[in-house]
């Protein structure tokens, strides 16, 4: 097999190692094959003669020969369990590191119970191969061959007919070998999805309680378990079968070797010591032969993990590092994008002909409606990706010749979904920081605003964080995300969406953060809330991939173009420090459309109606198929519409501040035509039905004209 041959190629890598345990497996099995010998000269020599010298002699080479052999299986047990054990060791650190050196695809084509299992179960499995199952295999194989050769020497004509037996041994176990592997690929496979079931569970527990889908999680997970039983049976059966033929195979062997046997020793062809020694050997070899037989359901199962282990290492960098790269100095004048486009998939490009023009110390934001490309522009910024067409670059340097270790020194990227060690709060901050100490650390943090509240916390900077930073709030997380990068000192600092998921309070210090950085460090920042960029050097707007204005937060708003539009549909909200109270302006009411031509003292009776509503990630705030009867404008948050299509549900869109939805809802109680869920905590303002609908008759001229407005929307 070649996984068989692949190991042995790793044996030969330590050739000492290899040599002696080879040397003392030879030692052993020579004495096993030789001693049942002795017999046909104990008998045929010394007992039948009564030879007293002979026996000495015979009985000395046998213990002599003993005392060897213990030495030497000694001897090759230390040899062997140190060789597979740097085997594997090293099999391990390679694919570790092989992980390490992939690019973000990868982990998009694989889940994390996908590697998990490679890890655990295949690396396990392989474990065993290397450990006993290839070492047993070498053995049992030379075993056979010195077995056979004093078979020959005994009786050649007995040893044919063994040997056209033997046959039998290895047809039952070569029948079942495709179903076997078809077997312990399925069993292998049903153990990735339970690991990633077990995954998703453990890191959405908030969620699955918060929607309170504990029923669907165990239903999914007791299939996944049930198909892990049917699944072990089948194989459990299919191996033991492989186990059992060749037992059968032998025991019916045994019986014509006996009956032949006999033949040739009534036939005066073999003497009753040959007869001895032959029988003694052929059980040794015979064992020997059955030993193989049951390795082959692990060889099999080893052949099937090495095929999952090497699909890993055949998988190539989508953003390989140079062959020679080059070291960025500490410090750059620029940062460009030219003519640059790139797509993930080859169906569609996200981002098309982009070129920009960054200067060291400026602070550049990146907006946009969703989807419009301006995190994958800071993605190729960060070189997580390589551009299909065009160039990236920090001064002369092409990202793509530059080394990755140079480039993560000079910048550093934060986005809104913070991940943080399960360590203490001080080893996430200073992580490899060796010439970072404790005052620097401690500066950081007050930087971020996050200082007071760590020295509030019991243990201060030895608080231990878990589950990836869910034990702290989301503000929380960011600001010790943020003194993590600032302690790290970078020229270069990338923030993606940052705010998007904290408290007014929380983005109002952080956005402080950012005006005292600025001219210091050089700082790119893509975010949807464009009050947060009124301050910035200059202002990309993304549409469909491409920059469709730049400038300054005064001279957009005189073009009059998009940036201007998203501006006055986020502007006219007023939101409470602590997030939980909001309200909207008159003016900001009378841009909606289906408000168009109603009269203002109206809509100030209109803006008293909406109630604030918050929610979290994962909270469904209308569900596909439900009675209609709430209006809501999105103050704060991001969220995602689904609906259900042949294929299954699917986003279709995603909204975002000063979106609004279900306002045909102001009038009918028609069903809802999709479900609109978080994507984040987002805080929003609704209005019910009833008591729009107490308003309007009081004023039934604007019941006319709202239907008017919605008359198309119907």
């Amino acid at each position: 097999m070649s996984f068989i041959q692949m190991i042995l190629r790793q044996f030969a890598r330590y050739k000492l190692l290899f040599g002696l345990f080879v040397f003392c497996m030879f030692v052993e099995v020579a004495y096993a094959a030789a001693a049942p010998l002795s017999l046909k000269y104990l008998v045929d020599e010394a007992f039948t003669p009564k030879d007293l010298q002979m026996f000495i002699l015979i009985l000395s080479i046998l213990i002599i020969g003993g005392l060897l052999n213990i030495s030497a299986g000694a001897c090759g047990d230390y040899s062997l369990g140190k060789l597979s054990g740097e085997v594997i060791r090293k099999l391990r650190l390679d694919l570790f590191i092989h992980l390490q050196r992939q690019s973000l695809p990868f982990y998009q084509r694989y889940k994390a119970g996908d590697l998990v299992t490679r890890f655990a179960a295949d690396l396990s499995s392989m474990e065993r191969v290397v450990r006993s199952t290839s070492p047993l295999f070498l053995k049992e194989t030379l075993s056979i061959l010195l077995g056979l050769a004093m078979l020959f020497s005994i009786e050649w004509k007995l040893t044919l007919a063994m040997l056209a037996g033997s046959a039998l041994m290895f047809v039952g176990p070569r029948l079942l070998q495709n179903r076997a592997e078809a077997a312990n690929t399925g069993y292998k496979e049903a153990q990735e999805r339970f690991a990633n079931t077990i995954d998703e569970m453990v890191k959405g527990h908030k969620t699955i309680k918060g929607l309170h889908q504990q029923g669907k999680f165990r239903e999914r997970a007791g299939k996944q378990i049930h198909d892990l039983f049917s699944l072990g049976l089948n194989l459990h059966m299919i191996n033991s079968w492989m186990e059992r033929l060749p037992l059968t195979a032998l025991l019916m062997m045994n019986g014509v070797m006996i009956g032949f046997g006999g033949y040739l020793i009534f036939q005066d062809e073999l003497t009753v010591g040959g007869f001895m020694a032959f029988f003694t050997l052929f059980l040794i070899v015979g064992q020997n032969v059955s030993n193989l037989a049951f390795l082959i359901p692990n060889l099999i199962d080893s052949s099937v993990s090495f095929r999952r282990v090497s699909e890993l290492f055949e998988q190539q960098p989508d953003v390989p590092e140079a062959a020679a790269p080059v070291e960025l100095p500490s410090s750059f004048a620029s940062l460009r994008m030219d003519r640059v486009t790139f797509g993930y998939t080859g169906e569609a490009d996200q981002l098309q002909d982009v070129s920009l023009h960054i200067a060291a110390g400026s602070y550049v934001a990146f907006v946009g409606p969703s989807g419009s490309g301006k995190s994958t522009a800071l993605q190729l910024l960060s070189r997580f990706y390589d551009p299909g067409q065009g160039t990236v670059a920090i001064d002369d340097y092409d990202l793509r010749t530059v080394s990755e270790s140079s480039l993560r020194k000079l910048s550093t990227l934060v986005t809104q979904d913070t991940f943080l060690f399960n360590a203490t709060i001080r080893d996430n901050l200073l992580l490899d920081g060796v010439d970072s100490t404790d005052e620097d650390m401690i500066e950081a943090a007050k930087q971020a605003k996050i200082h007071n509240v760590i020295a509030g916390w019991p243990a201060g900077y030895d608080t231990l964080i878990h589950h990836e930073g869910g034990s702290l709030s989301g503000g929380e997380r960011q600001r010790i995300s943020l003194a993590r990068a600032l302690l790290r000192r970078p020229k270069l600092l990338l923030l993606d969406e940052v705010t998007a998921a904290l408290d007014p309070a929380t983005e109002a210090d952080i956005n402080q953060l950012i005006q005292q950085l600025r001219r210091h460090i050089t700082i790119v920042s893509v975010t949807h809330r464009l009050a947060s960029v009124v301050n910035a050097d200059t202002i990309h707007v993304f549409k469909d991939g491409r920059i469709v204005e730049t400038g300054t937060h005064h001279e957009l708003l005189r073009q009059n173009g998009l940036y201007a539009n998203l501006w006055e549909k986020q502007h006219g909200f007023h939101l409470s420090r602590d997030g939980l109270h909001a309200t909207v302006d008159v003016d900001r009411l009378a841009k909606l459309p289906f408000f168009e031509g109603i009269e203002l003292p109206l809509l100030r009776d209109i803006a008293t109606l909406f109630s604030t509503e918050t929610c979290q990630e994962g909270d469904a705030i209308v569900r596909e198929g439900e009675e209609g009867n709430k209006f809501y404008i999105i103050v704060r948050g991001k969220f995602e519409i689904r609906k259900k299509l042949p294929e299954g549900e699917k986003q279709v869109a995603v909204l975002q501040d000063g979106d609004h939805f279900g306002e045909i809802a102001l009038l009918k109680g028609i069903p809802r035509t999709a479900t609109v869920r978080a994507m984040g905590p987002s805080v929003l303002l609704s209005v019910r039905r009833e008591a729009f609908h107490r308003l309007t008759a009081e004023y039934p001229q604007m019941l006319s004209t709202l239907e008017h407005t919605l008359q198309k929307r119907i």
